[in-house]
């Protein structure tokens, strides 16, 4: 049997950098002679005591599709087929960089019509994580181009972006994607980038202990699957199968209720169990008996939903949005009926405001039925909180070792990085450990100035308490920008305050590609919204006003991003950290701002420093907003 591998990286299908000295990696037996050919362009070497053997093709502009044929002196031979040459990207992060277009594709219906693009290419690697140090190969992952059967499962995030960089620069893109949702910064950094970090350390090398994670994983499959199995036997509405009840012989059980609701406004504030909600509908004549969809926006915790008897859908946690398919021949015109079983797991149950609840034909959108209003509902079971969960995959250096360490012998352009929701609420140095990471992947890729490039968490509000701010979260994010070759993409505007996972994804990943254009292939065009440099006093029409001085200022405007057109997020704070509302004007390339209590003394001002923003947007040319940003009021005139 050959002894000769390659990793998964190099594998049918694999993008390679351009312009970069080619690594061709892999394992044989110890003394083994190994050559490796690309077209004309050939290397030898030899594998190590431990069979390991590193070679370095010179470096290729781009091209393809081509050959890569690596052997040995023992006749073995692997070949790598349909391999480019073209821009590399690292893309990761927590969920919204793992999203897929499958969650996306109401929002962008093009994917149900994708065109193959052979040019665009994502290597996706499953979550693993590793607490005995870095892994030397990856678990999992193939290279996978554009096409109608493989597009869903792409990160929507890293498709948007490669799309929109291979337009401006006309190459081929591949990019990597190693995301988790739920995982914290440190889940990505290796044991070197939190020296320091004794807690976090600690915690890793809790985790290092096999016995325990498993016991961990076991109580963690226990808790829930006990703790369902006792409510789904209590539950009064599976053993009288309400689902199947008929409306009209209703003994006075049922309440009202309106939907959307959240439970903490409700009779229901607090309650943990399973409760049921039903009511009547009817369609109208052109949609009854159609095959159509129906949303129910999003629901805490866990659904199973029910038309005329039949269950048309189930989701197991919150966050998805609830999009059922309802099969010909299912309704009729008159009194159907809609049941939902709702389990609520922590206390904090609810139907989300501002969501979609309605029946629809997906090429007709005239035909809808909405279906929120009153509903009626009834206490199936009620029990304790569930234990939580305890995510092993999310512990320190974890995710680091098993997934990003073994792609640093992988030649790439640049990182991209989308996380930080959970660390909002961490007491750790976000923009240190931050710091730290960027340096931590410079020096393991072996790249100074390695492009690293973040997405600035958006506007976001429902899920929020006072340990858990986004608004000065922000902030932090921008102290990214003070190490070189950064960018980081703004994305008040693009968010939804109602949903940890906004489905605007296409303005992430092109500011994400006008970032990178302009920091690694000589970009001229604007590329990021305004920024402010500086705040300066003055004196106008004999009162006190501050001056806001803009870089990237041509083009400036308010831009209208679903709350109007004034000014509400500017703000100005005193010495003692008062803080109070300014007017606000735009004047050529600068923001004029007016105390509006003229007894006020300022010493700082601030841009749209809390969770969400109440109204216009300041932007340019290119429609992306100004960072949120605290300065101070450095001099006055």
């Amino acid at each position: 049997m050959s002894q000769l591998r390659l990793p998964r990286l190099l594998s049918d299908g694999c993008v390679l950098q351009r312009r970069k000295s080619i690594h061709i990696w892999g394992w044989d037996e110890a003394g083994a002679k190994v050559t490796a050919r690309l077209e004309k362009d050939e290397v030898t070497g030899k594998a190590d005591e431990k069979g390991r053997f590193d070679l370095y093709l010179p470096a290729r502009e781009s091209g393809g599709p081509y050959e890569l044929v690596v052997s040995d002196d023992l006749g073995n031979t692997k070949t790598v087929k349909d391999v480019m040459l073209g821009l590399v990207w690292f893309c990761t992060g927590q969920s919204n960089m793992e999203l897929p277009i499958t969650r996306v594709k109401d929002k962008y219906p093009e994917f149900l019509h994708t065109e193959p693009n052979d040019k665009i290419r994502t290597f996706k690697i499953t979550a693993k994580s590793s607490y005995h140090g870095p892994f030397e190969e990856l678990e999992s992952g193939q290279w996978k181009s554009i096409s109608q059967e493989t597009i869903m499962d792409f990160s929507a995030t890293g498709t948007f972006f490669a799309q929109h960089l291979q337009q401006i620069t006309g190459q081929t893109v591949g990019f990597i994607d190693a995301s988790l949702g739920g995982s914290r910064i440190s889940s990505w950094m290796s044991r070197e980038m939190l020296e320091g970090y004794d807690e976090l350390l600690a915690e890793t090398d809790k985790y290092a202990d096999d016995y325990f994670v498993e016991s961990v994983e076991k109580r963690n499959m226990d808790n829930a699957m006990n703790w369902h199995q006792d409510l789904d036997s209590r539950d009064l509405g599976l053993k009288e199968k309400w689902d199947k009840a008929d409306f009209s012989k209703d003994s006075g059980e049922w309440k009202p209720f309106n939907i959307p609701a959240m439970f903490v406004d409700t009779e229901l504030k607090g309650f943990i169990g399973v409760v049921w909600f039903r009511r009547t509908f009817d369609l109208p004549k052109e949609m009854a008996g159609k095959k159509m969809r129906l949303f129910l926006g999003t629901m805490v915790d866990s659904d199973t939903v029910f038309v005329n008897g039949e269950k048309v859908g189930e989701t197991f946690y919150q966050y998805p949005p609830r999009k059922y398919d309802i099969r010909e021949g299912l309704t009729r015109e008159k009194d159907n009926t809609i049941v939902i079983r709702l389990v609520v797991e922590n206390g904090l149950g609810r139907f989300t405001p501002d969501k979609d609840y309605k029946f629809f034909i997906n090429d007709q959108p005239e035909l809808a039925v909405n279906v929120d209003g009153t509903w009626q509902y009834r206490i199936g079971a009620t029990t304790e909180q569930i234990q939580p969960t305890d995510f092993v995959n999310w512990k320190s250096t974890g995710l680091y070792n098993a997934m990003t360490a073994p792609c640093h012998n992988f030649k790439i352009d640049g990182v991209i990085w989308y996380q930080g929701e959970s660390n909002t609420h961490e007491p750790y140095d976000y923009a240190d450990l931050t710091k730290r990471q960027v340096e931590g992947y410079r020096k393991m890729w072996g790249e100074e100035n390695l492009p690293f490039i973040g997405v600035q968490l958006p506007n976001f509000t429902i899920d929020l308490n006072d340990q858990d701010k986004w608004g000065p979260f922000r902030l932090k994010q921008n102290k990214l920008l003070e190490l070189p070759s950064t960018g980081l993409v703004v994305t008040l505007g693009l968010g939804e305050d109602n949903d940890l996972h906004p489905v605007t994804k296409e303005p992430v990943g092109e500011r994400l590609s006008l970032l990178a254009a302009h920091i690694k292939y000589g970009y001229n065009r604007e590329y990021m919204g305004p920024v402010a440099e500086s705040a300066t006093g003055i004196h106008q029409d004999g009162k006190l006003a501050i001056s806001i001085n803009l870089s990237h200022a041509e083009g400036l405007h308010i831009l209208d991003a679903g709350k109007g057109t004034d000014l509400e997020d500017f703000y100005i704070v005193d010495e003692d950290g008062k803080r109070a509302k300014a007017s606000a004007h735009l004047s050529g390339s600068q923001i004029i701002l007016t105390p509006q209590d003229s007894s006020f003394d300022p010493s700082r001002v601030q841009w749209c420093v809390d969770d969400t923003y109440h109204g216009g947007l300041v932007t340019n040319i290119t429609d992306i907003p100004m960072s949120p940003f605290d300065l101070p009021i450095t001099e006055r005139e």
